[in-house]
């Protein structure tokens, strides 16, 4: 008989909490509505002032051009260069939208023999499927602030760091093999910004066929191609330079030397 009684007791507690959950109380609700996360961007511009040949402006269609994403324009594009030939390029970059770093990057690189002629063969040039003449190019970089296309140690004008090399200030040129820090976390340099100072960032380059001299007293740039040997002798080098931006923010460490564009040939 006490067992009923339990059971009994059971049951009414539990329909006492089915009736319980039908009782309406006051409430309100407020709802926010369309909330969205919308990304943001780093799009990367770049200007052409030009370039010059042997001292002279070359007056080509295509070497100069207005801020712009690029599609197929030519940083450099010569065809039958001697030794001791030289020039300069110079160019702009803009982030727009957000702070970027930046990096020059030098990748899908090809020396190609072409035909070996007498004068390459008299030079002890027995390779047939790649080139000399890459060894042979020097390109020196700077951060062109004043945008003259010239090299001004005394307005305080920089080399561009050459990656992975910790005594930058020192060197006098960059082979065509290296790439460049234009604004990393290690270079010193303020990185791209939409506005401020660094809206801007000018970069010189000039390119020797031989032995580049720098004087980073005066600024004076020289090419000696006396070096220059026969094996180069109607070798191509032909190269894509990258110009790589990445967001600042939430990224204060960033270097150009850690950045992989995923090609095999890319070092």
């Amino acid at each position: 008989m006490k067992k009923i009684i339990i059971s009994g007791s059971m049951v009414v507690a539990i329909a006492a909490l089915v009736t319980g959950a039908t009782i309406a109380f006051f409430n309100d609700t407020e709802t926010s509505t369309g909330n969205v996360f919308t990304a943001g961007s780093i799009d990367l511009k770049v200007d052409s002032f030009g370039a010059t040949y042997n001292g002279q402006d070359v007056e080509v269609q295509g070497t100069a051009w207005t801020s712009r994403n690029l599609t197929n324009q030519k940083f450099f594009t010569f065809e039958d260069i001697k030794p001791g030939d030289y020039g300069t390029r110079h160019i702009s970059l803009h982030a727009d939208d957000n702070p970027a770093w930046a990096c020059l990057l030098v990748t899908n690189k090809e020396d190609d023999e072409h035909d070996l002629n007498d004068a390459e063969g008299d030079a002890g040039d027995d390779t047939e499927d790649k080139g000399e003449l890459s060894k042979y190019i020097h390109v020196f970089g700077w951060q062109d602030d004043d945008s003259d296309g010239t090299y001004d140690p005394d307005d305080d004008e920089k080399p561009l760091k050459i990656q992975g090399d910790p005594d930058f200030d020192l060197l006098s040129f960059f082979d065509v093999f290296y790439d460049l820090d234009i604004a990393d976390s290690q270079s010193g340099t303020d990185p791209l910004s939409p506005t401020g100072p660094a809206a801007t960032r000018n970069i010189g380059m000039a390119w020797c066929v031989g032995t580049q001299t720098v004087n980073h007293d005066t600024g004076a740039i020289s090419c000696d191609g006396s070096g220059v040997q026969d094996d180069a002798q109607t070798d191509s080098f032909s190269a894509d330079v990258v110009l790589y931006a990445e967001q600042v923010r939430n990224n204060p460490n960033f270097k150009c030397a850690d950045v992989e564009l995923g090609d095999p040939d890319f070092d």
